[in-house]
């Protein structure tokens, strides 16, 4: 399992890279990533880099370790909708 999570932490690593150097702002890029790992790896995935960031994010780069910050972050309620008036 620690050969996996190495595994991931790389690629973490090298996703913000990428979007470190297309949004200029680690924030955004943060977000970005966040949003890359949420869509496009599999639940299994992002519990194990989620379970690393509690451990301590050892090999995590501060744009990926944010980015899995949000990523482990509870999902917001929508906001509910305004009602339209009926008549």
């Amino acid at each position: 399992m620690k050969r996996n999570v190495d595994h991931m932490v790389k690629m973490v690593n090298e996703i913000s890279a990428f979007w470190a150097s297309e949004a200029g702002d680690p924030k955004a890029a943060a977000a970005a990533v966040a949003t890359h790992l949420r869509r496009y790896w599999d639940p299994r995935m992002r519990r194990q880099i989620i379970e690393h960031y509690h451990a301590g994010a050892g090999g995590l780069c501060d744009i990926g370790r944010e980015a899995v910050r949000i990523l482990a972050e509870p999902a917001k309620p929508a906001a509910p909708e305004a009602s339209q008036p009926t008549g």
